[in-house]
């Protein structure tokens, strides 16, 4: 596994790399990081398959490196001095949690959960293509909290806000939901990608619509049949994208 290390304190990222060249041979170190910008820059170039993060790095915590990426191509240990931040981890989806000062034990617990879920997943480098290139970009990549999943936008008929959760709605009536991101995340990642907010409720694909119901409220129709609510104050600028 590809894996850097990044922690603003030298000595607790000298302590954990000789664990893990001690320990952990599955691990492969290609860089380490001192502050947030560092190690985002070294995060696109080396394309890592595991983070080591630390949190608490002032001015600044690990927190704020991964809001960075519109989707986090990588998974993530931290490796902090702090309980209280476990919340907040898991809204991350960290793999794993552990606490300074690093017990072995804990950390070949931590690798080797690493390990299987890497195992699990499809090529990781294709997760780096939103990063690298977002203009061109033509697929997304959804997390979920059993794996990742990486999916056209052609596919997508119409993403749905389901109280902290966004669920996906695909043409092969497939359905993939996400908790990594709300409704407004994602209206800002695909709204100049064809994508239009309908509806409080419903980020909708344009190429996915078949018609517009006029009627009391209004609703759209798509190709699969589905029709979904275009609500009154968005309705004017729906028409306008199509020149109406």
């Amino acid at each position: 596994m590809r894996a850097i290390i990044i922690d603003d304190e030298e000595r607790s990222r000298r302590i954990l790399k000789s664990f893990i060249q001690s320990y952990c041979p599955i691990v492969q170190l290609v860089g380490e990081a001192e502050d947030i910008d560092s190690a985002y820059d070294a995060i696109l170039k080396s394309k890592p398959e595991l983070v080591f993060l630390d949190i608490d790095m002032p001015p600044y915590t690990g927190f704020d490196l991964l809001k960075k990426f519109d989707s986090i191509p990588f998974e993530i240990i931290f490796v902090t001095a702090y309980d209280y931040y476990a919340i907040d981890a898991i809204k991350f989806s960290a793999l794993y949690y552990i606490l300074k000062p690093i017990k072995v034990e804990e950390l070949k617990a931590a690798i080797e959960k690493a390990s299987i879920k890497l195992n699990n997943h499809s090529d990781v480098t294709t997760k780096y293509i939103k990063q690298l290139n977002p203009s061109s970009i033509d697929r997304i990549v959804i997390n979920t909290m059993k794996d990742s999943n990486l999916i056209s936008l052609e596919d997508i008929l119409y993403i749905e806000s389901e109280n902290i959760y966004s669920t996906f709605h695909l043409v092969s009536d497939k359905k993939i939901t996400c908790s990594q991101k709300n409704l407004s995340d994602y209206e800002e990642l695909l709204s100049d990608k064809g994508f239009f907010r309908t509806h409080r409720s419903f980020l909708v694909n344009l190429k996915k619509i078949e018609s517009i119901l006029k009627q009391e409220g209004g609703e759209i129709l798509l190709k699969n049949k589905v029709s979904l609510p275009l609500a009154r104050r968005r309705k004017e600028d729906f028409l306008k994208v199509f020149g109406n």
